[in-house]
């Protein structure tokens, strides 16, 4: 009877002891474990970032030795975005399937090693088959880091995290135009036979090896915890929180008080193939309730990063012919006419230099863009998700029209300049994605709703290309209304501070 007695106490001991996973997260804490792979995850999403961004820059420094042509140039502007469109449903799959840490490190050890590979090809062709081939792993460490952050720190921080992250991801924006200014203006030229090593190719390097850093350093880093419960591997939770627990409060595993996880997912561990799981993982996603959160995150997304990535990648040649032509008293559509008028004999003589001028915009402008974005992220929590999102897209849809009207060159370099506040959009819609959506279709979700924004940027991209000569005034007004529009859209999202909505998402988590 005793022996019952002990059995008995020691059940109720660990029913005592047992949790919800969101409650053992809380407890574990945020500290400096969540915070070191939080910071290591964005430098994903920088590397994504300056990867594309950077192209600004490198397509007008390499256009003699890889001889582009404009149409070419349009070309490779979009073909991150190209690969990204391509590959962003097979990565959402590994990503939710074999786990976000194994599928990030592969990825961006991969598109490293392919940009970097790219700064010794010879000609266009060469070149853009080695930036093809790191386009196709670019979608991974362009979405899921947002997934994993989102699931490595405790539910209370998810929103703020995300969002300083993403302030971060523009932060790191400024590092293109800082290592551009840098390297571009030196004078070095290396004979190879084949071609010339010059100071853009090094940039390239420099550009790719950002990826190659961000995976070793999460070599040492844990799976999602988050995933790893999805999965069943539930001492490998428990253990991890355990770790998270006792780094962030600095005490003994032993001493984290939860013992057992209460299980709240129902984990499919039979073994799928190919095709089934992928329609279990994506159809879902295209069903009530989630059919009309997919919608509304992919066009959203297909508005945002037909801007930002589109018509942003632009930005430093505008920026470029506007400052060195006869501004005085024209709009910046006027002066590009202007130069269009006078450069036919550009074909002549090939020209691949930047005014030091445009570095130096483009850094102060960014760093600026980085500090306000920071400054509004950190305080999400008061302002909420909803109307950060709203007031961005208005304020830089209103910015983008203003370019056709303003004459003064401060006032244009302001309005084009702050186009890198847009990525502040890009956290809150993320955490969206990761409140709505269960853990094993989240991945998925993000990648999805990713992937028709870069079709986006693929579009962007190209139409800002053909229409800045043709038809320069009217391609503020498409992208400053696209932008309003996605405005417009922001006012579908549920309400960051509504109960109902905060209980209803609890619920799927």
């Amino acid at each position: 009877m005793n022996q019952i007695g002990s059995v008995s106490e020691i059940v109720e001991k660990k029913k005592e002891n047992a949790a919800t996973f969101d409650h053992a997260m809380h407890v574990a804490g945020l500290g400096w474990y969540n915070i070191k792979y939080c910071l290591v995850l964005a430098l994903f999403l920088i590397a994504a970032i300056v990867e594309p961004v950077g192209y600004s820059y490198i397509l007008p420094a390499s256009k003699c030795d890889l001889n582009i042509t404009d149409g070419q140039r349009g070309f490779l502007a979009s073909v991150p975005y190209i690969g990204i469109v391509l590959t962003s449903f097979p990565w959402g799959y590994l990503v939710d399937t074999r786990g976000r840490k194994k599928s990030l490190i592969f990825s961006s050890l991969a598109a490293g090693v392919f940009i970097v590979l790219s700064a010794f090809m010879p000609n266009f062709i060469s070149f853009a088959a080695c930036k093809f081939l790191s386009a196709l792993c670019t979608a991974c460490p362009a979405s899921a880091p947002y997934t994993f952050i989102g699931e490595l720190v405790p539910l209370k921080y998810r929103d703020i995290t995300l969002s300083v992250t993403n302030a971060m991801q523009i932060l790191g924006s400024v590092i293109v135009p800082l290592f551009a200014w840098a390297v571009l203006p030196l004078e070095f030229r290396v004979d190879f036979g084949a071609y010339e090593f010059r100071p853009w190719r090094v940039l390239t390097m420099m550009y790719g090896s950002l990826f190659i850093i961000a995976a070793v350093l999460l070599l040492c880093g844990p799976e999602s915890p988050k995933y790893l419960i999805s999965q069943g591997r539930y001492d490998e939770t428990l253990d991890l929180l355990k770790m998270i627990y006792s780094k962030n409060k600095r005490k003994s595993p032993d001493e984290f008080p939860i013992k057992t996880l209460k299980i709240e997912e129902t984990v499919q561990k039979e073994k799928l193939g190919l095709f089934t799981s992928l329609k279990v993982q994506s159809l879902p996603l295209f069903k009530p309730p989630y059919l009309k959160w997919m919608a509304l995150n992919s066009s959203i997304f297909f508005g945002l990063l037909a801007t930002i990535n589109g018509l942003y990648i632009w930005v430093p040649d505008i920026l470029n012919r506007v400052l060195m032509g006869d501004s005085e008293g024209a709009t910046a559509c006027d002066v590009i006419a202007q130069r269009l008028n006078t450069t036919a004999d550009d074909f002549l003589e090939c020209y691949d230099s930047l005014d030091t001028s445009t570095f130096l915009i483009n850094s102060v402008a960014n760093l600026a863009c980085a500090v306000i974005a920071i400054v509004v992220s950190s305080t999400v929590k008061i302002i909420g998700k909803k109307n950060l999102l709203i007031s961005v897209f208005l304020i830089i849809g209103l910015f983008c029209v203003l370019v056709n009207v303003v004459t003064q060159d401060i006032l244009f370099v302001i309005f084009l300049s702050a186009m890198p506040v847009l990525g502040l959009a890009i956290g809150p819609v993320n955490a969206y994605a990761v409140e709505i959506f269960p853990t094993h279709l989240r991945g998925m979700a993000v990648s999805l709703s990713m992937m028709m924004g870069r079709l986006g940027s693929v579009l962007g991209a190209n139409i800002a290309g053909i229409m800045l000569n043709a038809a320069c005034e009217v391609t503020f007004y498409f992208f400053g209304g696209l932008l309003m529009f996605c405005g417009l859209l922001s006012f579908l999202m549920p309400s960051s501070k509504a109960k109902q909505t905060k209980e209803m998402i609890i619920t799927k988590l």
